[in-house]
């Protein structure tokens, strides 16, 4: 049982609200309902009130209880917030700050997970101001429940409805289960590239932004998980509730990882050098006249995946297989030769979904056989599938 607030703003889909209420009700959660202005040319508080027996919320300065403040209260009740529908509007105004009715102030003052589900015009959705303020608010850690293609209020036959209400239960439900089974949980994450000197000016590195690590961080750290990023050279925010550690090298990498050993879950995102130089030249090498050809001496940098395949006990091991060719026969062999539990694999020859790009196309590998596949989607959407992914895959 858990306490949930839905937010109902003001769309055509805010019947289904009412449906929402009544299943996750029947479902054992006690459930409270905040109204938008605009919500209230749709539907009634009658409504959700007879069905919850609560008061519904949808006014911020009228207070039934003098004893406390209904927005920030609200708020500190809850275990998620779902809002749902949420449209254009009431998107752009949270991504901007706004907070000018009940809802937003609700969620001005809120410190827990966020489930947003879009519904409006398939135009409306794909402005782009719209999607760029869905990109800004899951940058704050809001979760979305994709929008569906189907019959629109307004006569299109495309994307924009309102997810179901079994599918948004659903998701609820596992929101609230993950969050219980990460709460507390250790998570080491590595992301980026990493460096290795030449001389005092240069250094070999690769094309890795650290996007995926850091959406991956993000994601669990939203799940109540007590992250540590061990990061490369990027240039990226961290994110919020995330402990990262900064190095450069891959043995300044390896010796921060085994610091970590405990955690209870790794998660090794970052792309790593395989070789760095024998010798490294305490002055910057200087060009000599005539001479065409210059070579630089490799050695082999330290295996931190295998090292920790050897060493993780109870950790779950997740490691990242970014390959140009043979792509899965690669992942395969790693997942066996680093004694993985899991293998995500990309492709990154292809420039949309390789490195430094914003989206990512993955499939994860796991030492049961099994496999799990996802489509070319934004990384901050993938990095919440993958933590969630992994959750369940571990504790099965």
């Amino acid at each position: 049982m858990a306490n949930i607030v839905i937010g109902v703003t003001g769309g055509i889909a805010a019947y289904k609200a009412v449906d929402l209420t009544s299943k996750l009700i029947q479902a054992g959660h006690n459930v409270r309902v905040v109204l938008t202005d605009n919500a209230l040319e749709f539907v009634t508080p009658l409504a959700f009130q007879a069905i919850g027996r609560n008061h519904v919320y949808t006014n911020t300065f009228k207070e039934e209880d003098p004893s406390v403040i209904s927005h920030i209260k609200i708020g500190e009740w809850a275990d998620v917030i779902v809002v749902a529908p949420v449209t254009a509007n009431t998107i752009g105004k949270l991504a901007n700050g706004i907070y000018d009715n009940m809802l937003l102030n609700v969620l001005a003052a809120n410190t827990k997970p966020v489930l947003m589900a879009p519904a409006m015009n398939v135009h409306m959705y794909n402005q782009p101001a719209v999607q760029r303020n869905i990109q800004q608010l899951m940058t704050e850690g809001c979760r979305f429940i994709d929008s569906e293609s189907g019959f629109l209020a307004c006569g299109y036959n495309a994307k924009g409805r309102m997810a179901d209400v079994p599918e948004i239960k659903t998701y609820v439900e596992e929101m609230l289960a993950i969050e219980q089974k990460l709460k507390g949980k250790k998570i080491l994450i590595t992301a980026g590239p990493t460096r290795e000197a030449i001389d005092p000016i240069r250094y070999l590195t690769n094309h890795s932004s650290g996007k995926m690590g850091y959406a991956i961080a993000e994601a669990a750290a939203a799940r109540g998980a007590n992250v540590v990023l061990v990061s490369g050279p990027v240039n990226l925010p961290v994110p919020p509730g995330v402990e990262r550690t900064d190095v450069e090298s891959t043995q300044e990498m390896f010796e921060a990882v085994k610091e970590h050993m405990d955690a209870d879950i790794g998660i090794f995102t970052a792309a790593v050098s395989d070789f760095t130089p024998k010798a490294v030249s305490g002055s910057k090498l200087k060009k000599t006249d005539g001479q065409e050809d210059y070579a630089i001496s490799l050695k082999e940098t330290q295996d931190i995946l295998k090292y920790v395949g050897a060493h993780k006990g109870d950790m779950y091991l997740v490691g990242f297989a970014a390959e140009t060719h043979d792509v899965r026969k690669y992942a395969e062999e790693k997942l066996e030769t680093k004694n993985a539990d899991c293998i995500v694999m990309n492709d990154v020859s292809d420039k949309s979904i390789g490195m430094d790009s914003a989206d990512n196309k993955i499939m994860m590998l796991f030492n049961d056989g099994s496999e799990q596949d996802f489509p070319k989607q934004d990384k901050q959407t993938l990095g919440h599938y993958i933590v969630d992914t992994i959750v369940k895959r571990r504790d099965r």
